[in-house]
This record gives C-alpha cells, sequence and structure tokens, in this order.
C-alpha cells in the first residue's frame, strides 16, 4: 500500500461515525495531547501578570509597540514617520504606562496598518497586547487549520491534528507572538485567498481580501502580478481598484502628507540600507534577517563595528549586486512557474510559489516570518502526495519544517565567522526548499487527477 493510499484510508476511518472506533479514539487522545502542548510551549510562556493583572505584560512585544504608537498617532494627525515624534511618544509612554517603551523600533507600515489595527489599539497598551496575542492564535490556528482541511485531508480531526503539530512547537510562531508581529494576519489571509481561489468566490471578494492583504503589509502585492500572470483578469481589476479605493479612503482619513512620509522609510529597506540608520540601526545585517541580502552581506561585507568576520570583504556594492542577480532569478522563476501553472491547471504550487517569493524578494526575512511558511508546506505537502514518488518531496518538507520550528542559537559566537556564518542564515534554507519544489510541482506529472485545481 502506498503512502497516499494509507492517508486515504486513515482519512476514511476517521470520518466514521462510530466514536468508539480505536482509530478515532486515538485521533482524540493525540489531538488533546497536541492541544495541551500547543498551550504549554505557544500560549503559556506569554502569560503572566507582572503585579497588573494582565495577561501578555511578560511578553517584549518589540514590534507591537511601534504599531500601537502608530496607529494612534495617524488617529490624532500625528506622523508615526516622524523618528523625533515617535521617540518623543514613546518616551512618554515609558514614563507613564509601560517600562518596555523604553527602547522602540520605527513605524515601518502603511498609513493603512494602523487604520486596520485601530480597534487594537484603542484599548490600554497591556490590554491591547494581549488582546492581538488572542487574535494572532486564533488567525494562525483558524487559517491553516482551513488550508490543510482544504488541500490535504478530508477529515477535520485529522486536519487538526496537522495543524498543532505544525504550530504546537513551532518556534517561529512563538518568536511571532511574543515581538506582537503581523505573520499571523498574513497567514489567515493567504489561506482565505487560497480557500476562495479554490472555491470561485466572486471577483469583488477576492480582489478586496488581496487589496486589504497589500496594503496592509506589502508583501502580498505579489498576488496582484499573480492573478495578472494567470490571466484572471477580474480579480486583477478588482484588486486594483480596491487598492485605489482604500488607498483614497485612507488619505481622506490620514491626509496626504501621512502616506508621503512613508515614502522615504520605504526607500529605506532597500537592499543594503536600513531604517533609522541615523541611530545606529543595520538591519541590513542583523542575525535575526535571513533574506539574501543580509546573507551576502554577513558573507561579503565588512562595515565599522560588526560583530561578524566575513569571509572577505567585497563591499556593499557587491553585496546588492548579487541580491539582485538572485531576486532577477526568483522573479523569472514566479514568473514562469506562474504561467506554466495556469496551462497545467495547477493551483497549489503556484499560490505557494508566490508566497515563498514574497519572502525571498525583500531586503528582511526576519525568522519570525517564517510562520507564513507554514502555509507553502501544507500545499506542497498535498502536491507530494498526488505524485507517483511522494517519500523525496515529503522528506524534504518535513526537514524544512523541523528548521522552521527550532530554536537556533543565532548569537553564538561560533557563528560569528567562517563556515558558522552561513548557520546565520539557516532559517533561509526552508524558504530556498518550498521555492524550489513549488517549481518542481508545477511540472512534476500527478497521479490523482481529482486532486488537481484549475481556474474558476
Amino acid at each position: 500500500m502506498t503512502f497516499p493510499d494509507s492517508v486515504s484510508r486513515l482519512t476514511r476511518q476517521l470520518k466514521v461515525r462510530n466514536w468508539r472506533s480505536p482509530a478515532v479514539q486515538l485521533a482524540v487522545a493525540v489531538l488533546l495531547l497536541l492541544g495541551a502542548c500547543y498551550y504549554m510551549i505557544q500560549v503559556q510562556p506569554l502569560l503572566g501578570t507582572a503585579g497588573t493583572g494582565v495577561p501578555g505584560l511578560t511578553s517584549h512585544q518589540n514590534d507591537y509597540k511601534h504599531i500601537y504608537l502608530g496607529s494612534r498617532m495617524l488617529a490624532r494627525g500625528d506622523s508615526p514617520y516622524d523618528p523625533e515624534a515617535l521617540l518623543r511618544e514613546a518616551g512618554l509612554y515609558a514614563a507613564t504606562e509601560d517600562a518596555r517603551f523604553r527602547t522602540i523600533l520605527p513605524y515601518v507600515y502603511p498609513p493603512f496598518t494602523g487604520w486596520a489595527l485601530r480597534p487594537l489599539t484603542a484599548l490600554p497598551f497591556a490590554w491591547s497586547a494581549a488582546a492581538f496575542q488572542v487574535v494572532n492564535h486564533l488567525l494562525v490556528l483558524g487559517g491553516l487549520l482551513l488550508a490543510v482541511r482544504l488541500a490535504l485531508v478530508r477529515s477535520w480531526l485529522l486536519a487538526a491534528g496537522v495543524t498543532l503539530l505544525l504550530t504546537a512547537f513551532n518556534h517561529a510562531l512563538l518568536r511571532q507572538n511574543n515581538a506582537g508581529q503581523l505573520n499571523a494576519v498574513l497567514l489567515a489571509g493567504f489561506a482565505l485567498l487560497y480557500a476562495g481561489v479554490r472555491r470561485g468566490w466572486p471577483a469583488p471578494v477576492l480582489g478586496g481580501l488581496t487589496a486589504f492583504l497589500m496594503l496592509f503589509k506589502l508583501s502580498p502585492g505579489i498576488f496582484l502580478i499573480w492573478f495578472l500572470l494567470r490571466r484572471e483578469w477580474a480579480r486583477a481589476v478588482w484588486t486594483a481598484a480596491a487598492a485605489v479605493i482604500l488607498t483614497a479612503g485612507m488619505v481622506t482619513l490620514y491626509g496626504v502628507r501621512n502616506h508621503l512620509d512613508f515614502i522615504p522609510v520605504l526607500q529605506d529597506m532597500g537592499y543594503g540600507q536600513s531604517t533609522w540608520a541615523e541611530f545606529g540601526h543595520t538591519f541590513w545585517r542583523d542575525q535575526g534577517n535571513v533574506s539574501p541580502n543580509a546573507t551576502f552581506h554577513r558573507l561579503f561585507v565588512e562595515p565599522e563595528g560588526s560583530a561578524f568576520t566575513p569571509w572577505t570583504n567585497l563591499g556593499h556594492g557587491a553585496a546588492n549586486v548579487m541580491t539582485w542577480a538572485v531576486s532577477l532569478l526568483v522573479f523569472f522563476g514566479f514568473a514562469f512557474g506562474t504561467e506554466s501553472g495556469r496551462l497545467r491547471r495547477r493551483l497549489e504550487a503556484p499560490f505557494a510559489l508566490a508566497i515563498c517569493t514574497s519572502l525571498l524578494l525583500p531586503s528582511i526575512l526576519w525568522d519570525h516570518y517564517l510562520v507564513q511558511l507554514l502555509l507553502p508546506l501544507v500545499l506542497l505537502a498535498a502536491c507530494a502526495l498526488r505524485t507517483a514518488r511522494p517519500a523525496v518531496p515529503l522528506g524534504l518538507l518535513a526537514f524544512s519544517a523541523v528548521i522552521v520550528c527550532v530554536p537556533l542559537p543565532l548569537g553564538a559566537e561560533a557563528f560569528s565567522s567562517g563556515p558558522g556564518l552561513l548557520v546565520q542564515s539557516l532559517k533561509l534554507l526552508p524558504v530556498l526548499i518550498c521555492y524550489g519544489l513549488a517549481l518542481w510541482f508545477v511540472f512534476a506529472p500527478e497521479t490523482d487527477v481529482e486532486g488537481r485545481h484549475g481556474e474558476t
């Protein structure tokens, strides 16, 4: 019996209504165990009171701090893109509300992001951070469960088990929630977009959802290009129209100045550059940044004050040229794979390819961004199970999932020079593997014709 047949048989067993079935009892027991692990590993470390009685106060919320202040500043007409104004606001909050505001990072998101999170940021910070953590947990679990159920298995019990297995032991997810980042929103949004494309939702709905995601954080804009490459003209037009309408609404609400102030921030996030460089920030080579650009800078650039000893010092220009070359290859592969996927009526592989591309192209790829990679892992596992020999791709996907989930001591001295520098970028490897497998599955022959999902 092949592995896909075994999975199908287990799925059929778990669909029986007899709850005394050994297969069902085993599935429920495993589900409860994984749920307990999820609570102990993902939820419990983020809970605490520190004398306030407010859950979530013990997490540092480094990213949510500037998101919170930026949203509140926009709401009252101030610009969060002005470093002095944001630092002054943080100092006030550190003195009157929460000591965690003694340090603050720049607000690097469009004004739309602040508007979207305004209901949460209207709360006092401790309560807002706790509420955002709850929302993040629900979005990750709900979005991933939806994708697993649609793409991988037909049993809700088995889908819940796969979801908890991917999230319970996931250090990237713990980092995401501890920092108060936005990856959970993107993961859930991508899962809804996948469900909508697969189920043939109306173009205005898909366009509105895509526009929301690309204005919430720019990287999902890859799906506007994806629609164009797949010649899904109505979806592309509705995405562009919704983005224009939403942007016009934001300009009316927050003014032209705040939107113009975002442009220099966007420029500062280019290859080899950093926002708040005047304050000593070097995001283009920070150890948590595993992007191709950061990797090339750590390997081939020796800036003053660096904690790394590069293999050789070729300079910023060479590192950026290498990055542009890789980015062009990545984008070409994305375009070629998306167009070929359209011709072959494939959905899962091209969709996973788009998410991987959105992670590889920017100058920053923090390790907690890999929460977004959970969806490609699920979609590509579904592709693997439809091929004649799934063992090798499933092994690569399992290896990738392990690298995503395990913590790495990136600050260790052993990883600051020589071959150890490659360990600094080890978390980039799962993205590259998924990108390569997505391209492969666009062309790989499938044994399960019913599993194919063409354009709708």
